[in-house]
């Protein structure tokens, strides 16, 4: 296909072919090169001399046929023969690309033009070229950028009418682009839709779009889109854009920047206050203050900048087009730019705020600051932290509304998984709206994995939830064979009170197979709620209660070292005996004491009343303590939030876990193989002697004197029962038997399959699976919708920091082997008086300590 450019003109003007072409290459997107005019092969520039001087305009003319073959070939023999031709006419093949006599193609980049209009090689080298050309009189002209060029185009002219009615001077240069995307069947129309979407293509493939982000034709699918591209370059630029026009087919965008007049006049005027310089944004507030009389009429702020831009759509199912941008300022930059809100700051720290959520709000700001070289309140960045946070982790009451959903997504992705959510009591039945009360998790991952330990031990507790709906997490977690941490199930509730906790409890029994008559043991304070929850759900429990929160409570009336070091040695013994005599120990002491540890039943704090049926010997509730501290950072997330950083934490724990599994080659778990190797060091101090069956008489230091039974593989000193590990004298009793020929196997043969490596493989082989991301979360069948629990506000600051105890108290008072003068009046060195030091005395205070 040819395009012929036919320009009419005066017979007096100047006329460059050239230039034509290389304005209507980049305006139609035919790829013309700066340096060589004729490198697009299917234009025809022709000249019209006869014509009588009128108006000038441009005629377009698509000729379907391709150049007659033998019409080209006669022109190439004039060509040859030194005959004036227009050289712009050539062979083209079907395709539309320049070939030779012979049909083969000819390359188009044989040659170049430099500035002068010299042919040129690829080089550079001037070519030897038999035209004549007159050097004296070399036409020079200016660059046109065609990015912003006009087409008038015959359709709706409303939005250009009303555009020139915004402004005076009413020059705007731009097009209208409406019938691009009409796909109108008019010849003319087709051409300029195609052209222009050349062009839009090759804008946005060049690296200019980065630069400027606007051009004439872009193409916007929604206006959110559009002000965030405006904000972006308001700060970026550091101008006051102003959006002048925001209605549903048009926008319009201005710049109220300061413009610089030069004003005449003495240091007295007071012009000079201003320093001859005035914002449009100003003078628009003294026009709005002087109508103020006139409220029906309404002025709008006139642009002292040059700077504008113009978008607008045929209807809401179109795109937006740019039909006008002139990009070039006439203003000052400034620091203060209104249209960087709180939303657009939040849109900017996002990605910071989530990787790293305590980062104070001084460096916020000054990192916006220095970015931007804008001033950015301390204020309005703590807002727009706020709304970041609430991106980020989700809003605090939204995420209610997506909790059933997000627990569809636990039981697909996990099966086995148990979650139930308990409500509010509901007045109105039929009401679509229900209060969130409880959530329970237990990953069906963990519940087989509880089953493979070998332990039957679970640590119960609570921590407090942070945030605008204060509540409680409890936890039930167990231990494995490594002595590590095993998180079982978790819920939040409403309070750590005897109902949540029943509740807790029943869901727990549920999944792990636990009836009232099981025989398993439980750890947990003495908290008023838990212990009448175990009583009743399980009484044949055993409940220990944790040594450190009794002590806790023992240091309101006996402090110091001497009480509590008692108090471990009676808990820590494993045999009856012992423990009496540490009893007795207590009540020469302090009768009290020993009187108030009567009052709690030893076999919920004391070893030596422990059964063995859980393999552990523990007298602190550090399971909970542990996983309480890890979950310190969802603590103050919402909901859904809070339970993915449980899951996630969890989910990794188990993958850490088997790495240390894969590197690990000995038979027993590496806490195990430590502490049976410092048993077996001790088992050298001692003296076996057999009475012939099947006990064995072990004798060690300092009248240690012990019985092992191996029929029932226990000794009297109870550490292997309570453990499920030999103790020092079984190990003795081992050597001693190999010694004599009895084939016993190692002493690791001996120590509980809790213990072993197979066994801790096979209880980390349970992995929790990932799940989606909430777009593709299933919607519940629940027909009810979920609403945030009740609250009430405390009174005062909400405290995030735990409240220390006495025992953490006394740690300050010694700092650096000086003790510290906390609580101690200062006393002014200049008029004596207490309560301030001289740096700020007025004479304050009184002469007499408070």
């Amino acid at each position: 296909m040819v395009l012929t450019l036919w320009w009419i003109r005066d017979k007096h003007e100047r006329f460059d072919p050239v230039e034509v072409y290389k304005q209507w290459s980049s305006m139609l997107g035919l790829g013309y090169h700066s340096k060589s005019p004729k490198k697009t092969s299917n234009v025809v520039i022709d000249e019209l001399d006869d014509y009588e001087p009128c108006t000038k305009y441009l005629a377009l003319d698509w000729r379907d046929n391709h150049v007659n073959q033998e019409d080209a070939n006669e022109d190439n023999k004039e060509r040859e023969n030194g005959n004036r031709m227009n050289e712009n006419v050539y062979m083209v093949d079907e395709n539309g690309n320049r070939v030779d006599e012979d049909g083969n193609r000819v390359d188009e980049n044989a040659y170049m033009l430099d500035e002068n209009g010299n042919r040129v090689d690829e080089n550079g080298n001037r070519v030897e070229d038999d035209r004549i050309v007159d050097k004296d009189n070399i036409v020079h002209d200016v660059i046109i950028d065609m990015r912003s060029f006009k087409a008038n185009i015959e359709g709706n002219h409303d939005d250009i009418e009303d555009e020139g009615n915004d402004y005076e001077n009413g020059d705007d240069v731009g097009c209208d682009l409406d019938d691009f995307e009409s796909g109108s069947e008019d010849e003319n129309g087709n051409v300029l839709e195609a052209a222009v979407r050349k062009y839009r293509k090759r804008m946005k493939k060049s690296k200019m779009v980065e630069e400027v982000p606007f051009y004439v034709g872009q193409k916007f699918n929604n206006k959110k889109e559009i002000r965030e591209l405006v904000t972006d370059n308001a700060v970026k630029t550091r101008r006051q854009l102003h959006i002048l026009r925001n209605e549903s087919n048009r926008f319009r965008v201005v710049c109220l920047g300061v413009n610089p007049v030069l004003v005449s006049g003495g240091s007295n005027s007071k012009k000079d206050e201003t320093c001859g310089f005035k914002s449009a944004h100003e003078s628009f507030q003294e026009g709005g203050a002087s109508s103020s009389t006139n409220k029906s009429k309404y002025q709008r702020p006139t642009p002292t900048c040059s700077w504008k831009l113009y978008l607008s759509r045929k209807s809401k199912l179109d795109s937006w087009i740019v039909k006008t941008y002139h990009e070039e300022h006439e203003c000052l930059q400034i620091r203060e730019v209104r249209l960087y809100t709180v939303s657009s700051i939040a849109r900017e720290i996002e990605q910071i705020v989530d990787s790293n959520l305590g980062i104070p709000l001084r460096a916020l700001q000054d990192m916006i600051q220095k970015k931007h070289q804008v001033q950015v309140g301390l204020q309005k960045i703590f807002r727009a932290k706020v709304m970041a946070v609430n991106k980020v982790h989700g809003d605090y009451s939204a995420q209610y509304i997506l909790l059933r959903d997000y627990c569809e997504e636990l039981r697909r992705s996990n099966p086995g998984t148990t979650v139930k959510i308990d409500v509010e009591r509901e007045a109105n039945p039929g009401s679509a709206t229900r209060q969130f009360r409880r959530i329970y998790v237990c990953f069906g991952s963990m519940k087989a994995g509880f089953k493979m330990l070998g332990r039957e031990i679970l640590g119960l507790d609570g921590c407090f939830m942070k945030g605008p709906f204060p509540g409680q997490i409890l936890t039930a977690v167990g231990v494995d064979g490594n002595n590590g941490i095993y998180p079982v199930a978790f819920a939040i509730v409403e309070s750590e009170c005897t109902s949540s906790w029943t509740w807790f409890l029943n869901n727990l029994g549920d999944d792990l197979d636990l009836y009232a008559n099981s025989n398993f043991t439980i750890v947990s304070d003495r908290q008023k709620g838990v212990i009448p929850a175990i009583h009743n759900k399980f009484p044949a429990a055993e409940h220990r209660h944790c040594l450190r929160h009794i002590h806790e409570n023992m240091k309101s009336k006996w402090r110091g070292n001497l009480y509590k070091d008692m108090l471990w040695k009676a808990a820590s013994v494993t045999t009856v005996p012992q423990f009496n005599k540490q009893m007795d120990k207590i009540k020469e002491q302090d009768p009290s004491l020993h009187k108030w540890l009567q009052d709690m039943p030893p076999k919920h704090w004391a070893r030596s009343h422990f059964s063995g049926r859980s393999k552990c010997d523990v007298l602190l509730n550090n399971l909970c303590e542990v996983f309480n501290k890890q979950l310190v950072g969802g603590r103050d997330k919402p909901i859904i939030t809070c339970l993915e950083y449980i899951r996630e934490y969890m989910m990794r724990r188990i993958n850490v876990v088997n790495k240390m599994i894969a590197k690990w080659g000995k038979p027993l778990t590496p806490t195990a193989t430590k502490a049976f190797e410092q048993i077996k060091n001790e088992a050298s101090q001692y003296i076996v002697s057999f009475n012939g069956k099947d006990k064995y008489q072990v004798t060690g230091p300092w009248n240690n004197q012990h019985v092992v039974n191996m029929e029932t593989r226990t000794c009297s000193c109870r550490k292997w029962e309570l453990t499920g590990m030999p103790c020092k004298h079984a190990v003795a009793v081992n050597w001693d038997m190999v010694k004599n020929c009895i084939r016993v196997g190692l002493p690791e043969t001996w120590v509980d399959e809790a213990y072993w490596t197979d066994t801790w493989k096979k209880v980390y082989n349970n992995c929790i699976d990932p799940i989606y991301g909430r777009e593709m979360w299933t919607s519940s069948s629940c027909p009810t919708t979920l609403l945030p629990p009740k609250h009430h506000v405390q009174v005062g600051r909400p405290k995030k920091v735990r409240k220390k105890s006495v025992e953490e108290l006394s740690h300050k008072i010694n700092k650096d082997g000086k003790l510290t003068r906390e609580g101690v009046p200062s006393k002014c060195g200049i008029c004596k008086n207490y309560g301030h030091n001289k740096r700020t005395c007025k004479g304050q205070g009184s002469s007499s300590l408070p």
